[in-house]
């Protein structure tokens, strides 16, 4: 089985590859970055590649079984042209709504080729997505969907303990997140729907928001009757009020207003700066997804939840365990065939979900219906 994991010097790839060496023996990875990269395994090798030049990441994907995106998602788009020239089956850990519409777009294509892509294979989007279609089957019809995600994190860490990509975070806090209700997409002001939500221990109670994120574009489009549809993440309060603070300040903003530089680009790198701090991880990540629709003629409710520890043996974070390990699953059954659907789809109406489950219990993920 040859594994390409583009991306492969970032935090998440390091739990994608991780999992793929302890999984599956028969593994063999190139991991790609425009960075150099050193790893000592003889079953991985190396290359470097920039993701915008098209040609030249189709060249390094021929010949492999599956391509896992661990890349920014602002360039989802050029890797999926890429995987699809190469006619290999492709997954990713999101588009942040917008970003996933336009992957949408190369269904056609996709599927006209015989190649499959699997979208927002993470934690959320990705175990949410899987749990949500699991409780929309179980129902005649599904009239709504709703993921809430609780953060806790007591780790000793720096400043501004960023629980994965800044960029992402700052996006979410910024964006107009956007909702699905009376069966349209409506856009809602950025940090509005603020909810206290009761998460179970360690997380407690906590304060969760609307931001913007993959599986409200999603749901829709998998399931016909679905009129309402949202989102909303509770992270600590300290690290909310920082990034409120940061946005606020116009942190959050593209603009070269400096020498050419951007607020966004000055904090991404005074906080890449932070001190690495050796420290046990101790968070952990609860993902909750409602459901409401008919059955039999009548109202059905039901929830999907999974409760979410570091791994006790890798000493790998909850939020990165459960953003990586659900990746690796997802990308070892495309490369075996096991998923074999062309076109791009969502993981709610592709991924096996039992067989999905037996595999996240297998590395101390479990989800309860």
């Amino acid at each position: 089985m040859k594994i390409m994991i583009l991306g492969a010097a970032g935090a998440m790839a390091a739990v994608v590859i991780r999992d793929l060496l302890e999984s599956a023996p028969d593994v063999s990875i190139t991991a790609a970055d425009v960075r150099p990269l050193v790893f000592h395994d003889a079953r991985i090798r190396t290359a470097i590649t920039d993701v915008r030049d098209i040609n030249s990441t189709t060249n390094i994907i021929i010949g492999h079984d599956a391509v896992l995106n661990c890349v920014n998602y602002y360039f989802n788009i050029p890797i999926m042209q890429a995987a699809l020239k190469a006619r290999v089956p492709y997954t990713d850990l999101g588009g942040l709504y917008h970003g996933s519409r336009k992957q949408f777009e190369l269904h056609d294509a996709f599927r006209e080729n015989g190649v499959t892509a699997v979208l927002g294979m993470g934690s959320t989007p990705g175990i949410t997505n899987v749990m949500g279609g699991v409780l929309a089957r179980r129902m005649d019809e599904v009239h709504e969907l709703h993921v809430r995600v609780g953060c806790f994190d007591q780790t000793a860490s720096g400043p501004l303990p960023v629980p994965y990509a800044l960029d992402t975070v700052l996006d979410e806090f910024a964006m107009e997140p956007m909702i699905f209700t009376n069966g349209k997409p409506r856009p809602v002001p950025p940090m509005s729907g603020i909810e206290s939500i009761e998460f179970p221990a360690p997380v407690g109670k906590m304060q969760a928001l609307y931001t913007l994120h993959s599986e409200v574009a999603m749901f829709p489009r998998s399931f016909s009757t679905l009129q309402e549809s949202s989102f909303k993440v509770a992270f600590p309060e300290d690290f909310t009020n920082k990034v409120k603070f940061l946005v606020e300040l116009g942190f959050a903003s593209h603009e070269k207003i400096v020498r050419g530089v951007s607020p966004r680009e000055i904090l991404l790198a005074v906080t890449a700066r932070q001190p690495t701090v050796d420290a046990e991880p101790r968070d952990c990540d609860v993902l909750r997804v409602h459901a409401k629709g008919i059955k039999d003629g009548r109202t059905e409710e039901a929830m999907a939840e999974s409760i979410i520890l570091p791994h006790p043996e890798w000493k790998i974070a909850a939020g990165s365990l459960d953003t990586g390990v659900p990746l690796s699953i997802v990308g070892q059954m495309l490369a075996r065939g096991e998923i074999n659907m062309p076109g791009v789809h969502c993981p709610e109406t592709t991924v096996p979900a039992e067989r999905f489950f037996q595999e996240l219990a297998l590395r101390g993920i479990t989800v309860r219906l």
